[in-house]
């Protein structure tokens, strides 16, 4: 097998996972919360952007990878 393909195979599968995680947060199926000076914090909008901006990087990869092979 090629390496570089099972890396965008891996990629794009990471990219369906936090696409399912980032949905499941902005439709508040689940919460993310720490514990921070003795209070419960929502970390859910945090957590949202974190992955948007992974997803982003993702799609930059598949994007960089698309122009070379093409």
């Amino acid at each position: 097998m090629n390496p570089v393909v099972d890396l965008i195979d891996w990629c794009k599968r990471e990219r369906e996972s936090l696409q399912m995680q980032r949905e499941m947060l902005q439709s508040k199926a689940f919460r993310i919360f720490k514990e921070e000076d003795g209070h419960t914090v929502d970390m859910s909008d945090e957590s949202i952007e974190r992955i948007t901006a992974s997803m982003k990087e993702l799609d930059q990869i598949f994007a960089a990878y698309a122009a070379k092979r093409f």
